[in-house]
C-alpha cells in the first residue's frame, strides 16, 4: 500500500514531541538481536533518555554500547529514533541510560485507521424489550477497531442502522486486565456472505476514562501489528 499524506514519516525533536513519563517503549537491538518492553522515565534535551531496564535475571551488561531503535507513543503520533544504550544502571533503581536522539521520526495516526483484532465482545440492546426480542445479550467475534468504533460480525443482521447498543470489552493493557461498557451506534450492515453479517458500530459519547483506555488499546495493537509490541 503506497502512504497517504498522513503516513509519511516527519521528524522532531524529543523536547517538541513531549512524550509522557511511564509512556512504553520498544527497545530493538539489532546485533545481538533482542527486543525489551520498556518504560520512559525521563529525559532532558542533549543529556539522554532515562528508560526502565528489563525485569527478572536478564544480562544486558553485553548490550552496553550496542545501536538500538526506540519506539513509543506521544499522543497520536507514533515515533521512533535510533539510539546507543550508554549505560545498564542497577542502582539507585534498575534504569537504562541512552543517547539522546538527535531527531525523532513520527508518523500520525490517522483517527479512523482499522486496527485489527481477534476479540470475543458482549452486546445488548440499549432497548430492554428489543433486547429480549433479539435474544440478547449475545457473544459476538470483532475483526477490527479504531479510535471511533468496532465492527462485530454475526451469522444474521442484529438490528437497523442508527440503533443503539452497548458492548462489553475486555482486553489487556500493559500486561492488566480491562473490562469497559461501550455505548455504540450501528452505523452499516454489509452481507458478506452467507452466514456472515457485518456490523459497523461507533462508539456513542463515551466516559473520558474509557476513551483514555479505547485509546490505549488501539495504540498497543497498532504497536504489535508493527511488530514493535508482543502479542498479548
Amino acid at each position: 500500500m503506497l502512504p497517504t499524506t498522513n503516513d509519511r514519516q516527519n521528524e522532531k525533536s524529543l523536547k517538541d514531541l513531549m512524550p509522557a513519563v511511564g509512556e512504553v517503549v520498544s527497545i530493538q537491538f539489532q546485533s545481538p538481536r533482542k527486543k525489551f518492553s520498556l518504560k520512559l522515565l525521563g529525559y532532558r534535551e542533549n543529556g539522554g533518555v532515562i528508560v526502565s531496564a528489563p525485569s527478572g535475571s536478564v544480562n544486558t551488561l553485553n548490550l552496553e554500547g550496542a545501536r538500538l531503535t526506540a519506539t513509543f507513543m506521544a499522543g497520536s503520533r507514533r515515533c521512533v529514533f535510533v539510539s546507543r544504550l550508554l549505560k545498564a544502571q542497577p542502582f539507585p533503581y534498575p534504569h537504562w541510560h541512552l543517547a539522546y536522539p538527535d531527531t525523532v521520526e513520527y508518523q500520525q495516526i490517522r483517527k479512523h485507521k482499522r486496527i485489527p483484532v481477534n476479540l470475543a465482545v458482549s452486546i445488548d440492546h440499549q432497548n430492554e424489550m428489543v433486547s429480549v426480542k433479539l435474544g440478547m445479550p449475545r457473544i459476538l467475534h470483532s475483526q477490527d477497531v479504531s479510535l471511533d468504533g468496532i465492527c462485530l460480525d454475526a451469522p444474521c443482521a442484529l438490528g437497523q442502522v442508527n440503533d443503539k447498543y452497548f458492548i462489553t470489552l475486555r482486553f489487556q493493557v500493559g500486561g492488566f486486565d480491562q473490562v469497559i461498557l461501550l455505548p455504540t451506534v450501528l452505523r452499516s450492515i454489509h452481507n458478506i456472505e452467507p452466514g456472515v453479517v457485518l456490523h459497523g458500530m461507533e462508539f456513542d459519547d463515551l466516559e473520558e476514562d474509557t476513551q483514555v483506555l479505547v485509546t490505549a488499546f488501539v495504540y498497543q495493537q497498532f504497536l504489535t501489528e508493527l511488530g514493535y509490541l508482543d502479542d498479548e
